[in-house]
């Protein structure tokens, strides 16, 4: 061939001598001066399918070009010339997967390096799910170990709800309630609930006044049960997602759902439970955007911060957590997306419910401001020492925080993240917040209820920490009395040990309030249309009185003011009770010593003066601290004017 041929195609020049049919289809090669008869021992290219052999018949072609200038590919077609980057994807290279199942672009991976990496779900234990054994294997398992911790939480809370009579705040919101639906049906006017109470009267109050006319006081309470269960089942995807692994979230969900404040919280008809879960969910949507694309996880994020807006409303206390809710979403973005994606996440979350909140205040008006600042932002200041406070909430939630602690360290040492231990020493934190917040107002009124909301985010790290002891312990190789199965016992038994713990306070903080059921029966005997009612805590009796009795005809021993009908001087608290009681105001007086004790007895020493009312019933009634009674005294019945007939002399 001389050297003036145009070069052999992108190869080198093949020997001497070289076989060059190889270029050639096997049909080719067959008419190629072979004579007819033979055919190479070349194996035939496969047929795409669908293709006919005439449409793969190319002999015509090749028998115009050389064949050391034109060389084929394996289905006997023209190589293409062009760079492998400007070749269209062939046909049967196309990936056939929709979006969400593909694998991540090269531009979208993660460029950290490896040491900055969380671990995978499978490096959290070494071995493979199949190689795992007992209880190890069983806390791996993707439902039923959390369908067994929300099978125990209601049992547990369940016990509690036909224990005791309605507390005087679930009797309040009730009746509440009630007023709110037949405002709504009727237009009825009502009573300015709003500027006292520590929540919006037109959420919580409706909804659970809606279950308790189905199921009465129960009904509201299995409804409060069931925000709990949901509150502990966010928990576990919360903690499963931040961790990358179901042993964490399974001991998180356990810790928190065992625990006295959530035993308790399952089985009370207040605001508390509906604000926690919907902290909880807002917290969840945060974390499930982590894994979105943008337009997903701003709407996660919008919804979550929407939710976030209806926790504060429903629960003024909880924007407390709010800066938590934030702090968390913002670092789960940015371990794994970048701090940009972390900080935009943040700052939208944190405008979202801004604006919300804002807006909502703005249509509550001067009732809902003056209630905000007289439940949540100037309450009184207690006479509890802060260590008093300290030491109560340690006994309801003290094992939470140590081991919260315990875990944020062990996270912080062994992902080497910094947005990672951040993470983990936010929530941490967050499970001492109302109890300092208490502390600095030296009161542990409602301490033991918000102590739960704290607890909920600090479980999801300590959950972390009962879950590395077996693995620590596995890497560490100890004999084969402590393997993994072993280890993991240990951990479910502090949970179960915790379980226990909670099961006592949740019992004695369910005795707190006297059981009111012999104290309304005696009531509703001496009940009169009109009348008017003073009680030291009126809340217990509202709900059970509510068709004969309404709520402005209730008055309390905590304040009180009366108008005098003859000098029409205005008389608060002490006066106001003595002159009131002068005048035979009350249709009933309820008194029990308990909370007020020195009004309380400052009343019965003005009956005695003034010898207008009696004692009609004294009924015991015992609490978790003390026994007592109910005293109810009513007005003394008016003596029969006699009139002497006059007599006529003659």
């Amino acid at each position: 061939m001389p050297d003036s041929e145009p070069p052999y195609r992108g190869q080198e020049r093949p020997p001497a001598g070289h076989d060059q049919r190889r270029f050639l289809p096997p049909e080719a090669n067959a008419d190629a001066g072979q004579g007819g008869g033979a055919r190479d021992e070349a194996p035939h290219a496969p047929r795409r399918a669908g293709t006919s052999a005439r449409a793969c018949d190319l002999r015509p072609v090749i028998s115009r070009v050389p064949a050391t200038l034109l060389p084929l590919g394996e289905d006997g077609r023209p190589l293409d010339r062009r760079a492998p980057e400007q070749l269209p994807p062939r046909e049967d290279t196309l990936d056939r997967r929709a979006p969400e199942q593909l694998p991540p672009r090269e531009d979208t991976l993660d460029r950290r390096a490896p040491e900055q990496l969380p671990p995978r779900e499978d490096t959290l234990d070494r071995r493979a799910p199949e190689q795992l054994r007992g209880l190890a294997h069983a806390l791996t398992a993707r439902r039923w170990p959390l369908l067994a911790v929300l099978a125990i939480q209601a049992a547990l809370s369940l016990r509690l709800v036909w224990s005791n009579t309605a507390f005087q705040d679930e009797g309040l919101y009730l009746w509440a309630g009630y007023l709110e639906l037949s405002h709504l049906v009727s237009h009825s006017q009502i009573q300015e609930l709003a500027t006292w109470f520590s929540g919006a009267p037109a959420i919580y109050p409706r909804v659970g006044a809606f279950a308790a006319r189905f199921g009465g006081l129960a009904g509201a309470r299995l409804l409060s049960l069931a925000f709990m269960l949901i509150t502990t089942t966010l928990l576990h995807g919360v903690t499963r997602r931040l961790w990358s692994s179901r042993m964490p979230a399974f001991f998180a969900a356990a810790l928190f759902a065992w625990l006295g404040p959530a035993q308790f919280l399952g089985a009370f008809a207040t605001f508390d439970p509906m604000a926690l879960m919907l902290l909880a969910m807002a917290t969840w949507l945060g974390v499930r955007a982590v894994s979105c694309r943008i337009p997903v996880r701003l709407a996660l994020i919008t919804a979550g911060a929407a939710l976030l807006a209806l926790a504060n409303a429903t629960k003024y206390m909880s924007a407390l957590f709010d800066p938590v809710v934030v702090a968390v979403a913002a670092l789960a973005l940015w371990r794994l997306r970048g701090w940009a994606a972390g900080l935009a996440g943040g700052a939208v979350m944190t405008f979202v419910t801004t604006v919300l909140l804002a807006g909502a205040y703005h249509l509550g008006g001067p009732s809902y401001a003056a209630g905000i600042r007289f439940s949540t932002l100037s309450r009184a200041i207690g006479a509890n020492t802060p260590q008093y406070v300290l030491d109560a909430s340690a006994r309801w939630t003290g094992i939470t925080a140590i081991l919260a602690v315990i875990g944020a360290l062990i996270i912080a040492w062994r992902w080497r993240d910094g947005a990672t231990a951040l993470l983990a020493w936010t929530l941490a934190v967050a499970g001492v917040l109302e109890p300092v917040e208490q502390a600095r107002l030296h009161t542990t009124v409602s301490l033991f209820k918000h102590a739960g909301f704290g607890a909920w985010f600090a479980s999801a790290v300590a959950g972390y920490a009962l879950a590395a002891f077996p693995r620590t312990l596995d890497a560490a190789r100890w004999r084969k009395a402590l393997r993994v199965s072993a280890a993991a016992s240990v951990s479910v038994a502090a949970v179960a040990l915790a379980g226990v713990l909670g099961v006592v306070v949740s019992t004695a903080q369910y005795r707190d309030w006297p059981n009111t059921r012999a104290a309304v029966s005696e009531l509703r005997r001496l009940v009169k249309p009109g009348g008017e009612y003073l009680a030291e805590d009126y809340g217990a009796f509202t709900y059970e009185l509510r068709s004969s009795v309404q709520l402005s005809q209730w008055w309390n021993t905590w304040s009180f003011g009366y108008t005098d009908p003859n000098s029409k001087k205005y008389l608060v608290n002490d006066a106001a009770y003595a002159d009131a009681i002068r005048h035979r105001y009350f249709t009933a007086i309820v008194l029990s010593f308990g909370d007020t004790t020195a009004t309380d007895q400052t009343i019965e020493q003005d009956i005695s003066r003034y010898g207008d009312y009696r004692l009609t019933a004294v009924i015991p009634s015992t609490t978790a601290a003390a026994s007592g009674a109910y005293k109810i005294w009513t007005p003394v019945p008016p003596k029969p004017v006699l009139h002497r007939r006059a007599h006529h002399h003659s």
